[in-house]
Formats: structure tokens, C-alpha cells, sequence
């Protein structure tokens, strides 16, 4: 990610920085790249736990240096925003490295992030990165083809200060995060701007650090605040709906992060000071936590991005340890 991290509540920023269901494949060799099973995990204290570790997407020979976002396409194949190298790595649905969109710079297709940013694809299989030190959005095919992009510097309309999440409807639209123009974007599939909504603060529709978005099936938009430590709801007009934070169920507050809506519309939220995934209602009532009270013991480690697939797994991206997980849903 980079942007004010922990220490304390708040580190300085960086800019670089359970049922067992059946396991995902074993992966083949990949020549920069490796996935391989890992043993079931085991029942976390006051019961909560987390679910089958499957896979380890991780870095040998070109490490992955602070990843950020993640998506997958219709396919099955997963998309990460490897942020602090300021490219894209695809790998298949076993973890093996199919491809890199890695090239530095400014020009159509180039990239230069700044440690954190997202990553989103639409119902048609088109894929949106974060390019935040170039102050925009980059449109792009599953092969990797350029299409378009949008944005500049500034705090206008359809501008950047620092975009951080990304995420799209089901008709295409496309939204983003800047936790330096404290608002939630909204542009079409071609990066039309058509509204914004929140404003600097700690009230109801404000943010601080907004940082992780998704979309339920509804058209809702879910934001996290990283700073006011919170998770907010809004319809699809961008009408604040309702709002919570972390630690109801497990007694600690943590710091929202990143954010995913099952298809089940449960509201999937990433602890990324504790290292926990916290489950909610659409509503935000707190269902259950993967992952335990001290960071030093937990599965995850500075948790950001989270996926799913169509086949009962899911994906989380830890900033720390430079690796992305995959899960077996109980």
C-alpha cells in the first residue's frame, strides 16, 4: 500500500516500501514464481479460526515488493498489482506466473505506482490498475492490451492526488479511492467522470484514508477508512447508509484496509494492523474473524487486498511478508 502506516495507532508513510474442502491444485514450476500446498491451519483462540491454507503465490529470483491489489477474471486467473515493482503479474488459478505487464514509466501501458494501489476487473473482463504516481487509471484487456486511461494531478473532477482503491459495478462503472482528495470517484467503463461524494472529516459520508472499495450485488458502494478506523455503506447515489468499525466480535479494534463482498453480499474486511479478516452482514453485523489477536502469531501479516474465485476460495495480499494466500472456504 504506502501511505501513513502504524506505530503505535499510525506508522510513518511508505511510499516503497473450518471445514477442509478440496485444495486448489498444485501448481507447476514457474521459472520466477512458485505456489505449493501448505498444511491445514489450526483452530485460532476463543474459537476463532481460519480457514485451509492452499497455496502461496511467493516470490525466488524477482520478488514481489509491497503488492497491493487483486482480481481475478472470468477465467480464473489472478491479477496482482505488484506495487512497489510498478507492474501487473498474472498468474493461473495453481499459482504458476503466466505473465508480467511491467513496464516503468509514463506512456500508455507504463506504470509508476507508489507502493500501493488497486486493482479491478468488470463483467467483461476488462482490467483497471491504480497507476497512481502518474495520477490515473489505466484501462487494459486480459491479454495485457492497452485500451485507455484517465486522470491527472489535482483535486478536481476526474483528478489524483494519491488514488489508493479501485472497484466496479455490475454495469461497468468503475470507482476509485484518493486518500489525498478524500472522496469516492465514480466513471464509466471509459473513464467518464459522473460524481463524487465525502469531503475531509470523521462524520457520516467523510473519510480520512479511504482506502479499500467494493460493490454488492445491489450496487452499494463499501469504503474503509483507514485513519477514522471504520467501514462505511452508501447506496448507489452515494446516500451515507450505515457505518461501523473493527473488533466487535474479538474485543480489539484493528484498522480497515481492504475490502470484498461475497456472493452472499457478507462484507469481507481486512484488519491490516492485527492481521486479521473480519466477516460482517451487509449491514454490517459482525459474523465472524479469521486470524488471532497478536500479529507476531497471525496468518496474516499487514493484510490488504482480498478476492474471490468461483470455486470456493479466496485471496488475501499481505504487504508485509510480500506473498499472496490462497484459501480453501470452509
Amino acid at each position: 500500500m504506502k501511505k501513513l502506516l502504524v506505530s503505535a495507532l499510525l506508522i510513518a508513510l511508505f511510499m516503497n516500501g473450518c471445514a477442509t474442502s478440496t485444495p486448489i491444485s498444485t501448481p507447476s514450476q514457474a521459472p520466477t514464481m512458485t505456489a505449493q500446498p501448505l498444511r491445514t491451519a489450526t483452530t485460532e483462540p476463543e474459537g476463532v479460526t481460519v480457514p485451509e491454507l492452499a497455496i502461496e503465490i511467493k516470490n525466488e529470483s524477482d520478488p514481489l515488493n509491497t503488492p497491493y491489489g487483486i482480481a481475478l477474471d472470468s477465467s480464473g486467473k489472478i491479477y496482482v498489482n505488484d506495487a512497489g515493482n510498478s507492474r501487473v503479474l498474472v498468474f493461473d488459478a495453481a499459482g504458476t506466473l503466466l505473465t508480467k505487464w511491467d513496464q516503468p514509466g509514463s506512456g500508455e501501458g507504463e506504470f509508476n505506482s507508489l507502493g500501493f494501489g488497486g486493482i479491478a476487473i468488470d463483467g467483461n473482463d476488462h482490467v483497471f490498475v491504480v497507476d497512481n504516481g502518474n495520477h490515473r487509471i489505466q484501462k487494459f484487456d486480459v491479454d495485457g492490451k492497452f485500451l485507455a486511461y484517465w486522470g491527472s494531478e489535482g483535486s478536481e473532477d476526474g483528478q489524483f492526488v494519491r488514488a489508493i482503491g479501485i472497484a466496479t459495478d455490475s454495469e461497468g462503472n468503475v470507482y476509485v479511492t484518493d486518500d489525498g482528495n478524500p472522496f469516492v470517484q465514480k466513471f464509466d467503463n471509459n473513464g467518464q467522470f459522473l460524481m463524487k461524494w465525502g469531503g475531509k472529516g470523521n462524520g457520516d459520508g467523510q473519510f480520512s484514508h479511504a482506502t479499500g472499495i467494493a460493490v454488492d450485488a445491489q450496487g452499494n458502494v463499501f469504503v474503509s477508512d483507514y485513519e477514522n478506523k471504520r467501514v462505511q455503506k452508501f447506496d448507489t447515489q452515494g446516500n451515507f447508509s450505515t457505518g461501523w468499525g473493527l473488533g466487535t466480535g474479538t474485543g480489539v479494534t484493528g484498522i480497515p484496509e481492504g475490502i470484498a463482498i461475497d456472493d452472499e453480499d457478507r462484507v469481507y474486511v481486512t484488519d491490516y494492523l492485527l492481521g486479521r479478516i473480519e466477516v460482517f452482514d451487509n449491514e454490517g453485523n459482525f459474523l465472524w474473524s479469521w486470524g488471532t489477536k497478536s500479529i507476531t502469531k497471525s496468518l496474516f501479516q499487514q493484510p490488504v487486498a482480498i478476492a474471490f474465485d468461483t470455486d470456493g476460495h479466496f485471496y488475501v495480499v499481505n504487504q508485509k511478508t510480500s506473498k499472496v494466500q490462497g484459501f480453501n472456504l470452509p
